[in-house]
């Protein structure tokens, strides 16, 4: 008889990625070959001709913000295996992050500027599941997604939730078949932190291939982006091993409760919204729980790869949600007003402005091709925020993301069909 419920099973297909994503192998972030690395890269920084000009400073910012991004997420896996049980849920809650570090970091590696890229460490990235890679930082962009349009996501999300009940469900006593569930949701404390479908859905994993991700072994997948960290994490040219810093004993409770989809969307949302846009949906309600209730106890001596993966977070939460606002414009309910509202107001038009896409367009890509942006060494992100955001500091533009992320976090708390939200 098939077990009822979904507890050892509403994750099929994660299970590899959290072990490989919770290692810390010595395979995995200490390259036997690093040390040699690096002296040939320190040789060729030696040799370059001496430009004190802004080149060579937009090039040691990528780069420093490179191997930043790269240690945080290596110290996030080391610390969290210090502690034991949130290990497992690490890589589920932030892998999606370690993904586009890993696409974003190889690519400026690879680049044919002087400054930026590291052809000694470029040669020692393995890059046998670029294109996973690829879907999964594509994925991560939700309906900024330039490979997908709006309808083709909540068609994905649709047929995942189709796949996961009909693998999950229908498999014991009919008189039993009423407290299976498909669909596992993790939660910070009392907040939703996330749920084994849009895990599935940023990884490109199917439930019953058994932890494949697009036909690979998922440990193999996981393994090879922690060895891209580990390159990475040299990119300033630091040599020092990275380290277990981060104290998760006093982080917020992850735990999880198992859900039949079909079930817990009807409390959710709209009523006439599909369960594919309430997947979509609750994977940004998730997105931003984390954000604000993880993140932060990841930030100390990360601040600055903290700041970026809370931008890069809430900006396209913003604009997924401000889609679905426009999508629905003609739908006025509570939920929707509230949405509209938030969306309208001061501090988050500012993030959304043209000039906050110039921030979250820095905090993704590292590689600094205008030449007008102007650096300044002593500021967080080398005074990047304040050179493409005119009259904003970096301290004012974080202000914000903290405070929009939280309004908005519980904004989709608690948007109920019959109650509207209270944003």
């Amino acid at each position: 008889m098939s077990r009822i419920g979904s507890r050892a099973r509403a994750d099929v297909g994660l299970r590899d990625f959290r072990a490989g994503g919770g290692r810390a192998e010595c395979a995995a972030f200490c390259p036997a070959s690093t040390a040699e690395a690096l002296a040939s890269v320190t040789r060729r920084v030696l040799e370059m001709p001496h430009d004190p000009a802004a080149a060579e400073l937009r090039g040691l910012a990528a780069r420093s913000m490179i191997a930043e991004d790269a240690r945080w997420g290596m110290d996030v896996v080391l610390s969290g295996q210090e502690v034991g049980a949130i290990s497992g849920y690490l890589p589920l809650l932030l892998g999606h992050h370690w993904v586009r570090i890993a696409y974003e970091g190889a690519r400026a590696l690879r680049s044919h500027d002087w400054y930026v890229g590291v052809p000694a460490l470029a040669d020692m990235l393995q890059d046998r599941y670029a294109a996973i890679t690829a879907r999964g930082r594509h994925a991560a962009k939700l309906l900024d997604d330039t490979k997908k349009g709006y309808d083709q996501v909540l068609i994905e999300l649709d047929r995942l939730l189709e796949d996961h009940h009909a693998e999950l469900t229908g498999k014991t006593f009919r008189w039993l078949r009423g407290l299976e569930t498909d669909l596992g949701i993790y939660y910070c404390g009392d907040m939703v932190a996330g749920a084994t479908l849009p895990v599935a859905y940023r990884l490109g994993l199917e439930v019953a291939d058994g932890g494949m991700i697009a036909g690979q072994a998922a440990r193999a997948v996981s393994e090879e982006w922690g060895a891209t960290l580990a390159v990475l994490g040299a990119a300033a040219l630091d040599p020092s091993e990275p380290a277990a810093t981060i104290d998760f004993r006093h982080a917020c409770a992850i735990g999880y409760r198992d859900h039949l989809a079909s079930r817990y969307f009807r409390g959710r949302f709209e009523a006439g919204f599909g369960n594919g846009l309430r997947a979509l949906l609750l994977l940004i309600e998730g997105d931003l729980n984390t954000a604000r209730a993880l993140l932060p106890h990841t930030a100390f001596g990360h601040e600055q790869p903290v700041f970026r993966a809370r931008t890069i977070t809430l900006y396209h939460a913003l604009t997924a949600l401000q889609r679905i606002a426009e999508r629905h414009g003609s739908l006025d309910t509570p939920g929707l007003r509230a949405l509209r509202a938030m969306l309208r107001d001061s501090p988050t038009r500012r993030l959304l402005s043209r000039e906050g896409k110039f921030v979250r367009n820095r905090c993704m890509h590292y590689e600094i091709t205008d030449p007008t942006i102007q650096l300044d060494a002593s500021r967080p992100m080398f005074g990047l925020v304040e050179a493409v955001y005119p009259g904003h500091t970096w301290e004012e533009f974080y202000a914000d993301v903290a405070t929009v992320t939280c309004r908005l976090a519980d904004c989709l708390d608690s948007w109920h069909p019959s109650k509207g939200a209270a944003c």
